[in-house]
């Protein structure tokens, strides 16, 4: 459960970082990725940030079908799941 809240503490400093958010506007698990206004290449300094910070590559074919801000978060969690050695560099950095 803490990773998950740390992920998406990380996801959603990002989007804050890289998008028009309206005055105001919070970003919540369910908060739907169509509805922040965020371009492509914002989208994808996003991902990459993330791959970079978690040490994990995320599959294109399954970004495509992300549809809340909680889908991101849950893709990246099960990323690190499969991926001992990225479970490790994550746990290590933020020691």
């Amino acid at each position: 459960m803490q990773q998950r809240k740390s992920i998406f503490t990380c996801v959603t400093s990002l989007i804050n970082r890289c998008a028009d958010l309206a005055p105001g506007q919070e970003l919540h698990s369910e908060t739907r990725i169509d509805s922040i206004s965020i371009d492509s290449l914002a989208c994808f300094e996003i991902v990459y940030e993330i791959e970079e910070r978690q040490g994990i590559e995320l599959d294109e074919v399954s970004l495509s079908e992300l549809q809340t801000i909680g889908d991101l978060v849950g893709a990246v969690v099960q990323e690190l799941t499969r991926s001992p050695v990225a479970s490790t560099s994550t746990t290590s950095s933020t020691s």
